[in-house]
């Protein structure tokens, strides 16, 4: 039996749809927000690495640069010109080489977020919670070995901080946090948003701070950091009212701290001289 031939191409059926001489792409009527045919990024978003972490961490395309050294530190007022409180607090964290906050804005803290922007070395990151400030901050202090900084608003602001602060007192991570506060005046009222945060705080900090006058703000930051750092390392917080971060101000210098704090490692002195103390 003669074998039988398949039907040529020419005797096919045709086809009821159009023949298109473009190459076959998916159709969509909306733009992909990537490419159909997975082919060499043409956009690389480089990672911002903090500029305290050390040259072994950042890559080859990251330059490192030391904080800025407090005693060439150039200020950006006039050594006489009158600066609020806030400046004054900014100034202060320069002083201590802080080149990253951790703060999530709000009314009573306002004026100190005014005051980060008029920086040049201080670097805000914005987290999405209070909570996740303290804890970012936490974890740079961690990475880096400097003490971390975070700053949040009064009430529930403040109030979120505890969880983090709880947590660097339990495991000795150095944490400087800034709250604000509501006015000096609606202290003790059950003013809006007010939460009297360092009886909050008293038992999951090292120390903290209520400042009520202006010119105090210098000596408060440079103990919270020696505080923060000394000894087995911790938390501190700062509680600063809204009108003491808009009161204008001369700063005054301050000397240097003389505390020598506590040394954890220090080598026990002879068993002679022990016995001749007794």
């Amino acid at each position: 039996m003669a074998a039988i031939a398949p039907p040529s191409s020419s005797s096919s059926k045709p086809s009821p749809f159009p023949v298109s001489s473009k190459s076959s792409n998916p159709i969509s009527r909306f733009t992909l927000p990537f490419s159909p045919h997975p082919q060499k990024p043409t956009f690389l978003r480089h990672l911002q690495i903090s500029n305290s972490l050390s040259s072994k961490t950042a890559t080859t395309t990251i330059t490192t640069t030391n904080p800025p050294d407090p005693e060439t530190k150039i200020s950006r007022f006039a050594p006489d010109e009158p600066r609020k409180g806030a400046d004054v607090l900014v100034e202060a964290l320069e002083r201590q080489g802080v080149t990253n906050v951790f703060a999530y804005p709000g009314g009573a803290s306002m004026e100190i977020h005014q005051a980060l922007t008029r920086s040049s070395t201080i670097r805000n990151v914005l987290p999405r919670h209070e909570q996740g400030g303290v804890f970012a901050a936490e974890g740079y202090a961690r990475a880096s070995g400097r003490p971390g900084v975070c700053i949040a608003t009064s009430g529930p602001g403040a109030t979120n901080l505890v969880s983090g602060l709880a947590d660097a007192l339990m495991d000795s991570i150095p944490v400087v946090a800034i709250t604000g506060q509501v006015p000096r005046r609606m202290i003790g009222t059950d003013a809006f948003q007010e939460t009297p945060i360092v009886e909050v705080t008293r038992s999951i900090t090292k120390h903290n701070y209520l400042v009520l006058d202006v010119e105090d703000i210098p000596r408060v930051v440079s103990e919270a950091f020696f505080l923060a750092t000394s000894g087995r390392p911790g938390p501190v917080l700062i509680d600063i009212p809204k009108d003491v971060q808009q009161q204008l101000v001369v700063p005054i210098g301050i000397n240097p701290l003389g505390y020598l704090g506590i040394c954890l490692g220090c080598p026990r002195p002879p068993m002679r001289i022990i016995w001749s103390r007794l």
